[in-house]
């Protein structure tokens, strides 16, 4: 009031007052402009953002909004710095990239595309991806005498041998080990029990796969990986970033977390980590299940939390509260439903159901077809993993099929036993063997008054599908992650915490996790499916 007193013009004392104003002050009337009122925490994060130093870890519950939040921090970033964002399949760039709009200076790729731009960089654009790089290389050397194990092993035990090499030069990769202690320590976390050399020809296959002769062609993995091995690629401008933003952080693998640091502009650049340690579910896959409290405990670094759910209904969020004690419900939230007693005739069209492991829901799914109800299971790698398990029996008909499966299985806890000292009934809880037992009951259920193996492949691909709009859908929680519904049910909750994983103290953790998962699908009703029952087996 002074300066107007003081014949100075309205315009001009508002010029005024915008020149004077602090950036804290400038970003705080952004968020007055915003298209909705964010949270104490959703505020806390963009104040971060925009007058903060150093990097942020963002514990976000599950159905907390981090999508939103992650695009209005985006848009409060000041055009003339360059901004990253990173994502773990194309769908989700797709659906961030339309909800930003046109701001020419956030670049939104998946981690792939990342290490793949970085790569073609590096070989000028002559760069051939074949999926099979490793598995070609592996068999001809294992032919022509490259790679044999020192002791003498029969056909099965080769192809064990053979089988244990691959999944060792992925996990080599993914963890970046460099030494055959580290590798043989990350191959006996993911239940990899070597029958002779494999660890050292594990690292021969990769030291193969990074010579200059085979830098220009590459795998799915080698995308990630080649960017950490030879780290030139990343120092280009191009891959430099003043703000990187990445999601899902808690399933980060080594590889991937290290190649986005390096994105990462030195002395002055900035990252923002978004994801849920309690939603960390695919340790199983070759995930680190420390990726979040590593990049926590970052230089530089603050944790804030993004607690309030605002998918879930209060009843549903308080039980996943005896899991995730901080997770809140929204103001106003409804009541909801968590039926602990619900039955099959109560699953409608357009509901979930979700269940820890795949047999019972393929059978659930069976009983639907035959009955004229449209269902389906989340998943088509599944069913495809279904169809390698019949194929390389070579059958044509479906009782031999079953045979030899069975026959492999049988097999199976042979070498279990051999090499644990246990009993059969011990062998039924050993992750591989469970996990293996799984696949071949839903084959089982599949197959059920077919007697042909091509009439089954084509059911399983009748059956397992990821696009399906229409219908009950029907889903491992692992494949439930990132979906939600209004109705949820959970099919044998007998089988949620399975017994052999929780004698391991990450998988266990990672069974809680799951449980949390399942449980904050459910916007509005959550049922414990009892009457579903099936052969003990499954």
């Amino acid at each position: 009031m002074f300066l107007i007193k003081n014949s100075y013009c309205f315009p001009c004392v508002c010029h005024l007052l915008v020149l004077c104003l602090t950036r804290q002050t400038f970003y705080s009337l952004k968020f007055l402009a915003m298209s909705f009122k964010p949270s104490k925490y959703q505020t806390a994060v963009y104040q971060h953002v925009t007058d903060g130093t150093g990097n942020a870890v963002i514990d976000a519950v599950a159905g907390s909004g981090k999508s939103t939040t992650i695009v209005e921090a985006l848009k409060l970033i000041p055009k003339n710095l360059k901004v990253l964002f990173l994502a773990f399949n194309k769908a989700i760039v797709e659906e961030l990239s339309i909800k930003i709009g046109n701001l020419p200076n956030v670049d939104v790729k998946t981690l792939h595309a990342l290490g793949r731009s970085a790569i073609n960089n590096a070989t000028q654009g002559y760069l051939d991806v074949k999926g099979d790089k490793y598995r070609n290389y592996v068999n001809k050397a294992v032919e022509f005498g490259g790679i044999r194990p020192e002791a003498k092993l029969d056909w099965d035990e080769m192809g064990v041998y053979k089988q244990n090499i691959l999944k060792l030069v992925d996990l080599c990769r993914v963890n970046l080990c460099k030494t055959p202690e580290h590798l043989m320590d990350i191959g006996r976390k993911h239940m990899i029990f070597t029958a002779d050399n494999e660890v050292e020809m594990a690292l021969n296959v990769v030291d193969w796969g990074c010579s200059e002769g085979q830098r220009k062609v590459i795998d799915f993995t080698d995308m990630i990986y080649f960017p950490n091995v030879f780290q030139s690629m990343m120092k280009r401008e191009d891959f430099q970033y003043d703000f990187v933003f990445i999601d899902e952080c808690q399933d980060l693998n080594t590889a991937q977390r290290e190649m986005f640091l390096q994105t990462v502009r030195a002395e002055t650049g900035r990252f923002v980590a978004v994801g849920d340690p309690r939603q960390a579910i695919y340790g199983f896959a070759g995930a680190d299940v420390e990726s979040f409290e590593t990049l926590k405990n970052s230089p530089n670094t603050i944790s804030l939390p993004l607690s309030v759910c605002y998918r879930c209904d209060e009843s549903i969020i308080e039980k996943a509260k005896t899991i995730v004690p901080q997770i809140e419900a929204k103001d106003n939230a409804e009541k909801g439903i968590v039926d602990d007693n619900a039955k099959v005739e109560q699953i409608l069209d357009g509901d979930m159901v979700l269940c820890r492991i795949t047999a019972p829901l393929v059978a659930l799914c069976m009983f639907y077809i035959s009955t004229g109800v449209k269902a389906y299971v989340k998943g088509r790698d599944i069913g495809m993993n279904l169809i390698n398990m019949i194929k390389k029996t070579k059958c044509r008909y479906m009782d031999d099929t079953m045979s030899k499966l069975e026959k492999d299985l049988e097999k199976l806890s042979k070498k279990i036993m051999k090499r644990s000292d246990c009993t059969l009934e011990e062998v039924k809880e050993d992750t591989q063997y469970t996990s293996m037992r799984d696949k071949v009951n839903a084959i089982g259920v599949i197959a059920k008054d077919l007697k042909m193996t091509d009439a089954v492949m084509n059911r399983i691909e009748a059956i397992f599908k990821d696009d399906q709009k229409s219908g009950i859908c029907l889903s491992t929680i692992h494949k439930a992650k990132g979906l939600e519904s209004d109705r949820v049910f959970i099919i044998r909750p007998d089988k949620m915490f399975l017994k052999h994983c929780m004698s391991v103290p990450w998988m266990a953790e990672q069974e809680y996790n799951l449980a949390y998962v399942a449980y904050t699908r459910a916007k509005k009703y959550l049922g414990f499916v009892r009457d579903f029952q099936m052969d003990d087996e499954y």
